[in-house]
C-alpha cells in the first residue's frame, strides 16, 4: 500500500497524497514485540457480551464499526452502546476496554446517561486523590480503609463503610460516636471513583482476567475465519468482511463449536475468500 499523488502538478508539491487503498488511514496498535506500533489500513471496533456457559468464556459480538484506521476508537462507544440498547434491548451495565476508551469526560458522560461503568486501566502518573494515595480507596478519620458499599446514581455519590468487627475501630477514640458511613463524589475522580471504583476486587479483576480475553478474541477470529488471507483495498470490502465474520462468530456458538462445524466455517471462508479475490 503506498502514498500517491492525486493532482496534476509537476515535480515536488505540497499537494496532500492519498493511499492506494481507499479511505485507508494511518492508525496505532496494541504494542507488541516485533511489530511497528503503526499500521496503515483499516479498524474493526466492536462491543462483545462477555459470558460464562458451562466453565468456558463466551465472547459475543454484538455490534461493530469499521473505520480508517486513524478514527479514534473512544469515538464509537457511545453509538455502541445506544444501537445495543435500541435493537437487541440490552442494557449495557459495565464496559471493559483498553486505554483507548479512558476520556474521562466520555465515561462521566456515559455514566449519567446511559448508567454506565467504563473500566480501564490508567497511566503510571494518574494517582488517585491524594488523600486516598495510601489505600488507594477512601479512609475513616482515623486512617483505617474503608469497604465500598455501593454507588447511588441519583446522588452520583458512593457509600463506604467501616469493614465488620474490625480490631482498629475498637480500639478507636471515635468508637460509638463514629457514624461508619462516608460518602464520595464520582466527579472527584472519574477514573477511580466511576460507578465502579477502580480500587475494588470487581474492577481488577474484569480488567485482569476478561479484558485479554478480548485481546486474544480478536487474534482468534482472524486465524479461525482466515481473515488474515484477505486484501482489503477498500473501505466498503473491510465493512462487508467485519459483518461476515461477526456473523459466523455468533454461527458458531450457537453451534455450541462444534468440530465439523467449525470445518464448514473455514471452507465457507475459503470460498468467500476465492469469490472476492474474483469479483474485485
Amino acid at each position: 500500500m503506498a502514498l500517491l499523488k492525486k493532482c496534476q502538478c509537476a515535480g515536488e508539491c505540497q499537494c496532500p497524497k492519498e493511499y492506494t487503498a481507499q479511505g485507508a488511514a494511518k492508525g496505532k496498535r496494541t504494542k507488541k514485540s516485533g511489530q511497528s506500533p503503526y499500521f496503515v489500513g483499516y479498524k474493526k471496533h466492536t462491543l462483545r457480551l462477555w459470558l460464562m456457559v458451562k466453565g468456558k468464556n463466551l465472547l459475543i459480538p454484538l455490534v461493530s464499526f469499521i473505520a480508517p484506521a486513524n478514527v479514534h476508537e473512544g469515538q464509537f462507544l457511545s453509538s455502541m452502546i445506544q444501537n445495543t440498547q435500541n435493537e437487541l434491548s440490552l442494557y449495557i451495565a459495565v464496559v471493559v476496554g483498553d486505554m483507548g476508551y479512558i476520556s474521562s469526560d466520555q465515561k462521566m458522560e456515559l455514566r449519567k446517561q446511559s448508567h454506565t461503568a467504563v473500566l480501564t486501566r490508567v497511566r503510571e502518573n494518574m494517582s488517585p486523590p491524594r488523600e486516598y494515595f495510601d489505600w488507594g480507596c477512601p479512609e475513616c478519620p482515623e486512617g483505617i480503609p474503608l469497604s465500598w458499599d455501593g454507588y447511588d446514581p441519583d446522588t452520583e455519590m458512593h457509600c463506604y463503610i467501616t469493614p465488620i468487627d474490625p480490631p482498629a475501630c475498637s480500639l478507636c477514640r471515635l468508637h460509638g460516636n463514629c457514624y461508619q458511613e462516608f460518602y464520595v463524589r464520582s466527579l472527584m475522580d472519574e477514573h477511580h471513583f466511576g460507578i465502579i471504583p477502580l480500587h475494588t476486587k470487581v474492577s481488577q479483576r474484569l480488567l485482569q482476567e476478561i479484558r485479554p480475553q478480548v485481546e486474544r478474541g480478536f487474534e482468534n477470529d482472524k486465524n479461525k475465519l482466515y481473515l488474515n488471507r484477505f486484501f482489503v483495498n477498500t473501505l466498503k470490502i473491510a465493512r462487508i468482511l467485519g459483518y461476515l465474520s461477526d456473523a459466523c462468530q455468533v454461527l458458531l456458538l450457537f453451534a455450541d463449536m462444534k468440530t465439523n462445524t467449525k470445518a464448514k466455517a473455514k471452507r465457507a471462508m475459503k470460498k468467500l475468500y476465492t469469490q472476492l479475490t474474483f469479483d474485485f
